[in-house]
């Protein structure tokens, strides 16, 4: 049964990054300005220019023993995150409340592909000839969406989505979309990717890592760094939530996506699918661009993704974007890839929540771009609307609007 004017509610929350493995111990450490990067050990980086990454502490009693490749390792980290949100939410983990009604949407840019893991040690270790090329080829999602569904008691749809860097916040996308239409009455959105040999060097090929601490949107950027991330949230409808006695932490008004198919990795210099992707959200929401408090940005800290982003920004908010406080979660955690979208879905919730923008890392040595505004150290605003803004390769674009429920 379609109840597309219900309004949805996120009832819970889950994180892990190289700041925690937990939403409270997160968001505290982005508080108080900390990073957490640190060298990177869980694979050679001796000949890159870049040494550390945002690692991320094992999920508990686990130890780098306890796992064959990155795609156990990511599906632990799901298992714990989606935990934590189902505790935040009062509900049983392993007990959804319907098992058919019940959905799970996964996003991530990696998905299965760590099975590339085992080929480079083989690759690196005993040469070419050694390595099992079928493991490049290898990419099925199919095993750990089966045990996180059996985990969570999750009989409805389970769904990849895989759009670079786009996916997590596209993953609350779709969960917006089966609650609208009827298709389920909870969904697990959830993100993430952890870090590793194959994409490091890819990402490191192209020049896009940086040596020096990141610069979001400043003259001297010099790139990203990568970390792991994980996030989960639980979406439904507020009436379901509210009968339940589960209290809603934010609201989910609404989501935007576009595709602008410009470069394979390079933004359209002008921002135009972003723009489009953030525009959508807020006719989604049913509301204009003077009503967004706070936007949490993409900002890779990258030359033209960040100059993309601001052209974007300018050509919704105009003048105003002055007045906007903008916060970047990248300079503290690294870049999540796929988890990106949905760790700082989860950030903006706690924004809302709090009414406290955490300070953007790496602003204050010189902007590149006039007329916007980061928090050096963590500042009380009144936030009733915020924006969270991912933006992949390919012209993947996500944009998520999200409202505070008042205590």
């Amino acid at each position: 049964m379609t109840r597309s004017d219900d309004a949805l509610v996120v009832t819970g929350l889950g994180l892990s990054t190289c700041l925690g493995r937990d939403v409270e111990t997160n968001w505290q450490a982005l508080v108080e300005g900390r990073c957490g990067f640190e060298k990177i050990e869980c694979f050679d980086v001796a000949d890159a220019r870049v040494h550390d990454g945002g690692v991320s502490p094992l999920p508990a009693g686990l130890d780098a023993s306890s796992f064959a490749d990155g795609r156990t390792r990511a599906t632990a980290h799901y298992r714990e995150t989606i935990a934590e949100a189902f505790a935040s939410a009062g509900i049983d983990a392993g007990r959804a409340l319907d098992p058919a009604r019940t959905a799970l949407a996964v996003g991530s840019s990696l998905a299965a592909s760590a099975s590339s893991e085992p080929f480079w040690n083989a690759f690196l270790q005993d040469g070419p000839a050694a390595a099992d090329y079928r493991e490049l080829r290898s990419y099925d999602i199919e095993p750990m969406l089966d045990e996180l569904a059996d985990a969570f008691d999750v009989r409805g749809e389970a769904a990849l989505v895989s759009n670079a860097c786009a996916a997590g916040a596209s993953s609350i996308v779709l969960a917006r979309e089966l609650l609208l239409s009827g298709e389920a009455d909870l969904v697990i959105a959830a993100g993430g990717d952890t870090l590793e040999l194959h994409t490091f060097a890819g990402f490191h090929s192209l020049n896009l890592l940086s040596p020096e601490a990141l610069r979001p949107f400043g003259a001297e950027r010099q790139g990203m760094k990568l970390g792991d991330g994980f996030a989960a949230l639980l979406i439904e409808r507020e009436a379901d939530a509210r009968a339940a006695g589960r209290k809603p932490l934010a609201r989910l008004l609404g989501s935007g996506e576009s595709a602008d198919a410009h470069s394979l990795t390079q933004p359209h210099p002008e921002g135009l699918g972003a723009a489009l992707a953030m525009q959508r959200a807020l006719r989604a929401g049913g509301v204009g661009p003077e009503v967004v408090d706070y936007v949490n940005l993409h900002a890779t800290a990258t030359p033209s993704n960040d100059a993309s982003e601001f052209h974007a920004l300018r050509s919704v908010f105009g003048d105003r974007l002055a007045d906007i406080p903008l916060h970047a979660v990248k300079p503290a955690v690294g870049h999540t890839l796929g988890a990106a979208g949905a760790v700082e879905a989860v950030v903006s919730i706690r924004v809302l929540q709090t009414q406290v923008v955490p300070p953007t890392l790496g602003v204050d040595e010189g902007l590149e771009f006039d007329g916007v505004q980061f928090a050096s150290v963590a500042v009380e605003r009144p936030v009733r609307h915020a924006m969270s803004n991912s933006f992949g390769f390919g012209g993947a674009n996500a944009s998520l609007l999200f409202g505070r429920c008042e205590p």
